[in-house]
């Protein structure tokens, strides 16, 4: 049950990744540094779980390419200045809550049409009856800038996303568990001809889970997800970009003691559109992830993915999404960490409805090299760098592109 709730806490932030691509101009690299004094690595543990965090921080990122454009390339210097608070409380008996807020204000030196302020809020509500029944309630809401990669324009364009989902889950024995969910996404895009999506998941499931609490399972998804707003396609008229997706895939978990932590998720996915059928997707999807501590202070992370995804930064339809990522992490010491994160991924546009006039299929390969270094000079001061190398390559003109960005930011956290 354990198991569960980890994942069912988790699900705001898997549900978030969708958003990643966003997330390229937000200082990521620092943002997701592994500091040791969290308890990231083994050899050195969280002293102690406090019921509150609190951050203020301040940063500035400098960049070659700022509007990702594939000529003319300007650079900028973006400054951010931030606060957040985190709060986890037992409310009653094993009730417990987890609540989040952070808000950042981005400054341009030069792009000053695209300053903006973005903020995210999310809570979860874990609960238990008993020792078979256990389950959340999670909710959030978040604003941010629309990927610049996408936009290519000195253009503010917000993205607004809201999310609600509940899990509940019941061992019928100690070694056998079925659960379920229930999930919603709205997001709002400030710049677009379909400026709002949505989408409802179902997800049934039942695992078998070891005395060792490794799982192995299957689980059922069915989709319906809504862009209100038609779009205009030359030979066909006004589209629609409603669907129906369903997916049935097979779900294990495995750990080897605390040296080995893997994660697997392979199954199929049918995608069918309400209008213009031949942009359906019907294929073996999934997602494999590796997690390996060779030793206590180093972590080397292996992810693999494949997956129709909608992403409003795109468009409302779906690309096909593959991709591999490599994520070493060292704490060199209790108060200097190295990360990096390597990643190659490819997206297929395959959902745009002018394919089955004969439109180009819109096909892109990016790369991505990152290394951050993290210091924490003394109790709750964190200094963070970084540098970012990043390339796309793509078979539709003028959206090739390369940035190097290097960023520094200083935290206070207590």
């Amino acid at each position: 049950m354990k198991n569960l709730q980890r994942r069912s806490a988790a699900l705001l932030l898997l549900l978030s990744l969708a958003a990643l691509p966003g997330l390229a101009c937000a200082f990521e690299a620092i943002d997701t540094l592994p500091w040791p004094s969290t308890g990231a690595f083994p050899a050195y543990p969280r002293e102690a779980d406090r019921a509150t965090d609190f951050w203020v921080h301040a940063g500035a990122r400098r960049e070659d390419n700022a509007l990702r454009t594939e000529t003319a390339e300007q650079s900028d210097t973006i400054t951010r200045v931030g606060a957040g608070i985190r709060h986890e409380t037992r409310v009653i008996g094993r009730q417990r809550v987890r609540l989040e807020a952070r808000g950042d204000y981005y400054k341009y030196d030069r792009f000053t049409a695209l300053d903006n302020f973005s903020y995210s809020l999310a809570g979860n509500w874990l609960w238990e009856i008993g020792n078979q029944l256990s389950g959340s309630l999670v909710a959030g809401y978040d604003r941010r800038q629309a990927d610049i990669g996408e936009t290519q324009a000195d253009r503010l364009d917000m993205v607004k996303t809201g999310r609600v989902a509940a899990t509940a889950g019941y061992l019928v024995t100690p070694g056998f568990r079925v659960r379920g969910g229930l999930a919603g996404t709205r997001a709002e895009r400030s710049d677009f001809l379909e400026p709002e999506t949505r989408a409802q998941t179902v997800t049934i499931g039942a695992d078998y889970v070891s005395p060792l609490a490794n799982t192995v399972g299957i689980e059922y998804r069915a989709t319906s997800g809504e862009a209100p707003f038609t779009v205009a396609v030359a030979g066909i008229g006004l589209v629609s970009n409603d669907y129906r997706e369903r997916e049935l895939s097979l779900v294990a978990t495995y750990a080897l003691g605390t040296q080995l932590r893997t994660g697997l998720r392979l199954g199929r996915t049918l995608r069918e559109y309400d209008q213009v059928s031949g942009r359906d997707f019907d294929g073996t999807t999934g997602r494999a992830s590796i997690d390996w501590l060779p030793g206590n202070k180093t972590l080397l992370g292996f992810e693999a993915y494949r997956e129709p995804r909608s992403i409003i930064d795109v468009a409302a339809s779906h690309d096909v999404i593959s991709g591999v990522a490599f994520g070493p992490r060292w704490a060199m010491t209790s108060k200097m960490v190295l990360s990096a994160r390597l990643v190659r991924e490819r997206r297929t546009r395959d959902g745009d409805p002018a394919l089955t006039v004969g439109a180009t299929l819109r096909d892109e390969v990016s790369h991505l090299w990152r290394f951050g270094l993290g210091w924490e000079p003394q109790r709750f001061w964190q200094l963070g760098l970084a540098v970012d190398r990043g390339e796309r390559e793509s078979n539709v003109p003028g959206r090739d592109y390369q940035y190097t960005a290097v960023m520094g930011n200083l935290a206070y956290n207590w």
